[in-house]
C-alpha cells in the first residue's frame, strides 16, 4: 500500500475534498453523517464520551502529520480533514445533553460552517499564519465556538 496515497484520502477527507463546489461544507457533512452513524450511538456514557474526546485529539494530530505531508500548497481547498475534526468539536455537546440529535446535527453543522467561513476574532488570528498546526486550529476554534453556542442554547432552551 502506497503511505502517499493512503495520506492523501485523508487529507481528501474520503474524497469529500474533491467536490468541485463547496468541499469545506461537503467535507463538514460528511464529519456530521459519519458522527450520526459510527460515533453518536457510543456517546452516551462517561467511558464513550471520554474515548470520543480523544479520538478527536488524535484526529488533530493526524491532520497536522498529513497534511505535512500532502499539501503542496497553503491551506489547499482539497484538504478537508480540519473540517472533520472541527464539526466532530462541534458534535461534543450533543454527546453531553440526550436530545432530539438530528434537529441539533444540523443546527451544528450550520453554526460550524459559518464560523468556518466567517472566522471571527481569534479565528481568523489563526486563519492568517501558516503551516500545519494553524491550518487544522482554526477548524477547532470554529468547531469549539458552535459548541459553546449549541450548549447555551441548551441551556436557555430546557
Amino acid at each position: 500500500m502506497d503511505l502517499k496515497r493512503f495520506l492523501s484520502v485523508i487529507a481528501l477527507g474520503f474524497g469529500s475534498g474533491l467536490s468541485p463546489i463547496a468541499p469545506g461544507t461537503v467535507g463538514s457533512a460528511l464529519a456530521a453523517t459519519i458522527y450520526y452513524f459510527f460515533i453518536s450511538d457510543s456517546v452516551n456514557n462517561f467511558l464513550g464520551i471520554s474515548l470520543f474526546l480523544l479520538f478527536i485529539v488524535v484526529s488533530f494530530f493526524i491532520g497536522v502529520f498529513v497534511y505535512s505531508q500532502t499539501a503542496d500548497e497553503e491551506d489547499p481547498k482539497s484538504f478537508v480533514w480540519d473540517e472533520f475534526v472541527g464539526m466532530w468539536v462541534a458534535c461534543i455537546p450533543l454527546s453531553l445533553f440526550q436530545v432530539g440529535l438530528v434537529c441539533w446535527l444540523v443546527a451544528a453543522f450550520i453554526l460550524f460552517r459559518i464560523f468556518d467561513i466567517w472566522k471571527p476574532w481569534m479565528i481568523k488570528t489563526y486563519d492568517n499564519k501558516s503551516g500545519a498546526f494553524y491550518v487544522m486550529i482554526d477548524d477547532v476554534l470554529a468547531g469549539l465556538f458552535t459548541a459553546i453556542f449549541i450548549s447555551l442554547s441548551f441551556l436557555f432552551i430546557s
